[in-house]
C-alpha cells in the first residue's frame, strides 16, 4: 500500500528522468532520440501539451505490477530474516554485518522472483510503435533509433518513444526479439514464454539481483538506524515530560 501511494509521484518523475537521460543535451547532434527538451520543467510542459497529462504515467500498470509484489516480498523476507538473525544472536541488536545481509538477501531474492515482471514491463515500455515514434534501423551492433520524417502535425509523433519508466533498467530486448504489441502484462508474459521459453522471463536476472541486493541492503540498514534513533528520541521526550 505504501509503494502504491508513492507510485503517483515516482512514475511521472521517472518518465521525465528517463526521457532526459535518453535525449542527452538539448539539440543533441550525436543522437536523435525523438525527444528534445530544454529542462525538466520544459519536458513536463511539452509532454502534457503534446501527449496529455496521462503520458506522465506511461507504463504505470506494468510498473506497479512489478513494484508492488517486489515491495511486499522484500519486507516479508526482511522481517523473517531479522527474526532468524535475532534468534541466532539471542539479542535484539544483530550488528551491521547481519543487518546488511538480511536486507541484501531480502532485496536480491525478491528481485529474482519478480524478474519476469521486470522483463515484461521493460519490453512493454521499450517496444517501438512504427506508426508513432522514430524508426529502428537494424545494424550489426544492434537496433539504432533514427529520427522519423518531419512535417505538418508531426511534432506529437516525434515525442512518442516507448522507454522504461522505472530505475534501473536491468533488461533490454535482444536483437530480433518479438515486438509484444500489447500493454497487457499477462499477455506479454505469455508471448515471451512462447517465443523465448522460460529463460526469456529471466533475462537480465544477474544485474537485477545485484541491483536489488545493494539497494535493499543500504536502504534497510538506514531505515533501521533511523528507526532506532527515533525510539531513543521518543523515550527521552517521554522521560522529560514525566520529570515535569
Amino acid at each position: 500500500m505504501a509503494d502504491f501511494a508513492a507510485s503517483f509521484v515516482y512514475v511521472p518523475s521517472e518518465v521525465l528522468k528517463t526521457r532526459l537521460q535518453l535525449q542527452g543535451r538539448y539539440n543533441n547532434p550525436f543522437f536523435k532520440s525523438g525527444y528534445n527538451y530544454k529542462s525538466t520543467a520544459h519536458a513536463a510542459r511539452t509532454i502534457i501539451r503534446q501527449e496529455g497529462f496521462s503520458a506522465l504515467f506511461y507504463g504505470y500498470n506494468a510498473t506497479i505490477c512489478r513494484d508492488l509484489p517486489f515491495s511486499a516480498l522484500q519486507f516479508a523476507f526482511y522481517e523473517q530474516g531479522q527474526t532468524w538473525a535475532r534468534q541466532w544472536k539471542k539479542s535484539r541488536e544483530i550488528g551491521l554485518p547481519l543487518e546488511l545481509l538480511t536486507g541484501a538477501a531480502a532485496g536480491g531474492l525478491s528481485g529474482v522472483i519478480t524478474c519476469p515482471l521486470d522483463v515484461v514491463k521493460t519490453r512493454i515500455q521499450t517496444q517501438v510503435n512504427a506508426s508513432a515514434g522514430p524508426t529502428v534501423k537494424q545494424t550489426p551492433g544492434g537496433s539504432v533509433p533514427i529520427q522519423g520524417k518531419t512535417g505538418p502535425g508531426s511534432s506529437l509523433k516525434q515525442q512518442i518513444r516507448s522507454i522504461s519508466t522505472s530505475s534501473p533498467s536491468t533488461h533490454t530486448p535482444r536483437p530480433g526479439a518479438i515486438n509484444l504489441d500489447t500493454s497487457n502484462v499477462f499477455i506479454g508474459l505469455k508471448l515471451i514464454y512462447k517465443t523465448e521459453g522460460f529463460a526469456g522471463w529471466f533475462r537480465g536476472v544477474g544485474p537485477r539481483f545485484v541491483w536489488t541486493s545493494v539497494q535493499s541492503g543500504c536502504m534497510l540498514v538506514l531505515y533501521q538506524t533511523i528507526l532506532r534513533q527515533l525510539e531513543v528520541y521518543s523515550a527521552s521526550a517521554e522521560d522529560a515530560e514525566s520529570a515535569v
